[in-house]
């Protein structure tokens, strides 16, 4: 279930910086490769940060009488990070398409 909000939120993001693009560069944009991409990256960016290893980071509350701590050996927050992939990924992709493409294509004399 966690994974199909995911998915959601990052075709969500995906599909608004594909709108932001036709309505920015009056040109057609794929909206679905955009948000394909966008739903990847936060997943992605979620699933990666909970498997790369991170500095130890200990964190210790106090709960009534009792002390709790915490040891995590991964990023703990990787929701910044999947955030960041989602809007990442669709971007590179339209200044792909729309910067860097058309200079290989040959020019018509």
């Amino acid at each position: 279930m966690a994974y199909f909000l995911e998915a959601v939120v990052g075709l969500s993001i995906g599909g608004i910086i594909g709108l932001a693009v036709i309505l920015v560069t009056k040109k057609t944009a794929l909206v679905l490769i955009d948000a394909l991409l966008g739903a990847i990256g936060f997943i992605g960016g979620a699933v990666a940060t909970a498997r790369v290893p991170y500095r130890m980071n200990t964190v210790s509350k106090r709960v009534g009488d009792a002390i709790i701590s915490t040891t995590v050996r991964h990023y703990q927050h990787p929701y910044r990070i999947a955030l960041l992939a989602a809007v990442l990924l669709p971007v590179i992709y339209e200044l792909c398409r729309l910067k860097i493409y058309p200079l290989f294509r040959k020019k018509k004399a």
